[in-house]
């Protein structure tokens, strides 16, 4: 496995724990709002993911010939449109939108994380 494959893999590990972690503690502060307060999370979350999967491959099949831009353009505007898709549909099914928010925080959170832990120190 290359070190872009491991990096992905060990991101969507943290941002799984810490998704989990959220939800938890919001059963506990929200009582009786697990769907929307705890799935909010759990889907903004994996939003996050699915987004963070798509600069991966995007980035592995970027041509340097041909025209990278538009490629480019094409695929930040359809990750876009995926965004706001899965987010009107959770707000129409009565997820909160801050909760949904939240756990897309926390997949920029594990990034963070994963930077803080993997730095090399000169």
């Amino acid at each position: 496995m290359d070190e872009v494959s491991v990096m992905g893999k060990e991101i969507r590990r943290l941002t799984l724990a810490l998704a989990l972690v959220c939800s938890g503690l919001s059963v506990v502060f929200f009582h009786g709002r697990f769907q929307e307060i705890g799935m909010g999370i759990i889907l903004g979350a994996l939003t996050g993911i699915i987004g963070f999967s798509m600069i991966i491959n995007m980035s592995n099949r970027i041509e340097l010939y041909g025209n990278p831009k538009r490629k480019g353009t094409a695929s930040y505007v359809t990750r876009y449109l995926i965004y706001a898709s899965i987010f009107a549909i959770a707000a129409y099914k009565g997820v909160h939108i801050a909760a949904l928010l939240v756990g897309f925080l926390l997949h920029k959170g594990a990034i963070l994380i994963y930077v803080v832990l993997h730095r090399k120190e000169d």
